[in-house]
Order: C-alpha cells, then sequence, then structure tokens
C-alpha cells in the first residue's frame, strides 16, 4: 500500500498550486489535496486542521504526511498538535510556527478592511507579485498572471476568513519541539510574507529535520525553484 503524502495550499491559492508536484508524487504515493480556499464557515486554523482531517480520516487513512505552503504550513501545525500519532513527516514550505507580532496582526487587519471594501480581485492583483521575487516576476510574466486570475475567483468572504484565522493562530513552536517525525523546512532568503530570519530560527526546534534555504526564492518555492524544490521534497519523504 502507498504511503499518503497531504499537501495542503496557502492564503490566496487553492489546491492547483500543487498540481504538478501531485502528476508526479501520484506514482509513488496516494496524494491528497485539500482544498479550503473558497470555505468561509471556517473561522480558526484548528477548523482549517479539523477539514483536514476530516478529508485524511474520509479515505481511511492512518498515518500521513502533512506538506503545508504559508498558511498550509499553520494548518499542517495546528493538525501535528491535534492529531500527533497520525503524522509520519511535517513539512513547512516558507512558514513558520511563530506566531503574528503585533505589526503583522495590524497589517492583516487593514487587509481584511482592504478585501471587505474592494473585493477579491483588487486585493490578489496588489499582493500576489509580492509573493515571487523581483527578478522571477519580471521573467515570468504568464505565471503571475495566471496565479492572479485563479485566486481572483475566491470569494472576499473567504479570503477575510482565512485572514483572520492567520492573524488569531497561537505561536506552534512547543508543537515543533514535541514531534518525534522528521520536519522538513524550505526558506526563501527574498520572503517578503514570512520572515527568514525568523524561518531560519526555528529550523533546529524538532528532534529530526532538514532544511534548504534559497538564496533566489521568495515566497513560492515550488513554482520559484520548482524541481529543486520537488527534488528536496521527495528525499525528504523517503524519510517519512
Amino acid at each position: 500500500m502507498k504511503k499518503t503524502v497531504v499537501l495542503l495550499h496557502g492564503f490566496g491559492e487553492d489546491s492547483t498550486i500543487w498540481e504538478d508536484y501531485a502528476d508526479i508524487l501520484t506514482n509513488d504515493y496516494n496524494v491528497i489535496l485539500p482544498d479550503y480556499s473558497r470555505l468561509t464557515h471556517l473561522k480558526t486554523i484548528e477548523e482549517y486542521a479539523d477539514f483536514v482531517h476530516g478529508k485524511i480520516q474520509g479515505q481511511g487513512i492512518e498515518k500521513c504526511a502533512i506538506i503545508g505552503h504559508s498558511m498550509g504550513g499553520y494548518v499542517a501545525l495546528a493538525f501535528a498538535e491535534k492529531y500527533p500519532q497520525m503524522m509520519s513527516g511535517l513539512g513547512l514550505f516558507h512558514s513558520t510556527s511563530f506566531a503574528d507580532s503585533d505589526e503583522k496582526k495590524e497589517a492583516r487587519t487593514k487587509n481584511i478592511e482592504f478585501i471587505q471594501k474592494h473585493g477579491s480581485a483588487l486585493f490578489i492583483g496588489a499582493s500576489t507579485p509580492n509573493l515571487y521575487a523581483e527578478e522571477f516576476v519580471k521573467r515570468n510574466p504568464e505565471l503571475i498572471e495566471n496565479h492572479i486570475e485563479i485566486a481572483s475567483q475566491i470569494p472576499p468572504e473567504a479570503l477575510m476568513a482565512g485572514m483572520q484565522a492567520m492573524r488569531d493562530r497561537p505561536d506552534r513552536r512547543a508543537v515543533l519541539k514535541a514531534l518525534r517525525c522528521s520536519v522538513m523546512f524550505i526558506i526563501g532568503e527574498k520572503d517578503k510574507a514570512v520572515s527568514p530570519a525568523d524561518a531560519k530560527s526555528q529550523i533546529m526546534i524538532p528532534k529530526f529535520f532538514s532544511s534548504s534555504i534559497l538564496d533566489n526564492v521568495a515566497h513560492v518555492g515550488m513554482i520559484e525553484e520548482r524541481d529543486h524544490c520537488l527534488a528536496f521534497l521527495e528525499k525528504f519523504l523517503l524519510k517519512c
């Protein structure tokens, strides 16, 4: 029976962000792609984790590796806290176990107000290019436009719910420390969404870890450095 890997998307994305990886990983793994991008009834990161748990449990899976991008990493950490016995591995793609700083919380509150006033398309159009390194944006305008086109279809209520859940999540460094499975970190030196310094400072918290720090990548390594990140992920999954 194939091992299971769960790929969790970030905020302002849906599960299609992982499609390339899923197509390849399906050869060796049972891949689950939960999509909570358009849900409006989930109000906390813990509720997102319970939604993911329901999707996994619905397939009769008892053990899995969970890989989360950005907000997906926050969901993965909440899942690991609630269901540690199900974890065979945890991957944080441009994510952090730290809670938001007061400054970050204030910024998220302003984003909620902006989305409420102006809607999804204006917010996504303005914020998405900042997720990528400037050089990548210049070289790949079609990829950025595609990301914006897909994400602009997310209902504003769903974006506001996700933003609020991220803002209010607790610090989960203790979860990393308590885990007995392998933990993977992928960190972009040019990341504006998750502080590279904070991301690097958590690397040695878990007992078993591996990390890849990418000099020319911002917040979307699975696209900006697709092949490297995929190879690193595949190597990590062999240990899970």
